[in-house]
């Protein structure tokens, strides 16, 4: 998790490196949304900041996202557990579509 929270703030440093600040940009009449995850620092506790915006990024699913960008080797046994893991998944996925639309064609005829 530290990781995780290590990476975002390196993130977040970046894209507040690359764009103006929102006054810079409001006087240009640039205003732009907010998107992502926002978090407020209040009374200069910045610890508690992080740990506000790791539980925003867990709850979101931006840790998985970036856990999964994170590049580190992988074992061929790992590999191939991996792939059958993601093609059972796929079947069973498929198997439950399958199921639903026998279900909704019969009520569909009235039977």
């Amino acid at each position: 998790m530290q990781a995780v929270a290590r990476a975002a703030r390196g993130l977040a440093a970046a894209a507040a490196a690359a764009r103006p600040s929102a006054m810079e940009a409001w006087h240009r009449g640039q205003v732009q949304q907010a998107r992502g995850i926002v978090v407020q620092v209040r009374d200069g506790n910045l610890e508690r900041a992080l740990s506000v915006m790791e539980r925003k990024m867990r709850s979101s699913g931006m840790e998985r996202l970036i856990r999964a960008r994170t590049t580190h080797h992988v074992k061929d046994s790992e590999k191939r557990v991996l792939a059958r893991k993601a093609l059972m998944q796929r079947v069973r996925s498929q198997e439950l579509g399958k199921k639903l639309r026998e279900i909704l064609i019969k009520k569909i005829r009235g039977q």
